[in-house]
């Protein structure tokens, strides 16, 4: 069996009804349930996103968006960043991020990349060039960082 990552990356506009309940489970598994955070995930912004998945065997173990400047921020947003439980550990998050930080700068070159990412990976947000500029901050009881890469 081959743990080879497929990576797929594309707008909202090209789910199918399938696909985008996958996407939504994946995040509501680790975001509302694993997470405890009793909130509305599907919001008013993924239409406008650009979504990367990863999978495994046709399974989808990984995904996040990518907001176009002004969807979140003035800048880009990569949020909703998810790996399944059983895959954490071997490096995917990273992975995952490069991935994202590689279509992000070439969609939109000139614009900065603004996160709001959870304080306890901040040492891994830094290392991927990403300087925090505010926080900590609550969001859904979960101390959060506003991070900005340039």
């Amino acid at each position: 069996m081959s743990n080879t990552i497929q990576w797929r990356f594309r707008h909202f506009d090209l789910y199918s009804a399938f696909e985008w309940h996958a996407m939504l489970s994946l995040r509501s598994r680790i975001f509302v349930v694993e997470q405890r955070c009793p909130y509305l995930d599907p919001d008013d912004k993924d239409p406008h996103c650009w979504h990367l998945e990863g999978f495994i065997q046709g399974q989808l173990i990984a995904g996040l968006r990518i907001a176009p400047p002004g969807t979140v921020y003035e800048e880009v947003c990569i949020g909703r960043v998810a790996v399944t439980p059983e895959k954490r550990g071997q490096s995917l998050g990273r992975e995952l991020m490069v991935q994202s930080l590689t279509y992000a700068k070439d969609l939109w070159p000139s614009a900065g990349i603004r996160i709001g990412g959870q304080a306890y990976l901040e040492a891994f947000y830094h290392s991927l060039g990403f300087t925090t500029v505010k926080g900590p901050y609550l969001e859904d009881d979960i101390p959060h960082l506003e991070m900005l890469l340039k």
